[in-house]
């Protein structure tokens, strides 16, 4: 530690500095440091002592991080799987279909997916008879049964995901 003295107008003023790399003399009284500095990296309880079977700590935390990170790189995996099925809805008893594609969201703020309506199918014979309103009406239905659809596969696939963090978290 540097202490500098600086004389103004009749008053001593002391001034403390400190290096950075200067070794600190509570480092090397251990029984002044918390338990929680001595057990960063894992082992200890509450009074310092070291716990059987080890865990805890900085090590747990980068664990925890490291699975997270599996998490989401085998979620991202699932994603990219959905994204390239395309999904059946259907309305008017058959008489329309739909194809719908699954987005997933590409912003973590917003995680609602996307749906695309790649394309109807309708049965001509129906179609010619059919009115505008009908028409609108089936359209909408088998867009919404496709999206049902969609989202009982996502909800299957995800499942599979739900059980290996919960099987993480117990695990802890």
């Amino acid at each position: 530690m540097k202490l500098s003295t600086v004389v103004a107008t009749g008053i001593v003023l002391s001034v403390g500095f400190t290096n950075a790399f200067t070794p600190i003399a509570i480092l090397q009284r251990p029984s002044l440091l918390s338990s929680s500095q001595l057990n960063l990296f894992g082992g200890g309880n509450k009074d310092g002592e070291k716990k059987e079977g080890g865990g805890g700590g900085m090590m747990n935390q980068l664990t925890m991080f490291k699975k997270a990170q599996e998490m989401a790189q085998k979620k991202q995996k699932i994603d990219q799987e959905l994204a390239k099925e395309s999904f059946k809805g259907s309305a008017a008893d058959g008489k329309v279909t739909s194809d719908i594609k699954f987005q997933p969201s590409k912003n973590p703020m917003d995680p609602q997916p996307n749906y695309d309506a790649v394309g109807f199918d309708f049965d001509e014979e129906w179609y010619d008879s059919a009115s505008p309103e009908e028409i609108g009406t089936a359209v909408k239905e088998a867009l919404l049964d496709g999206i049902n659809i969609t989202n009982l596969a996502i909800s299957e696939k995800y499942k599979i995901l739900g059980e290996e963090l919960q099987g993480m978290t117990q695990e802890n």
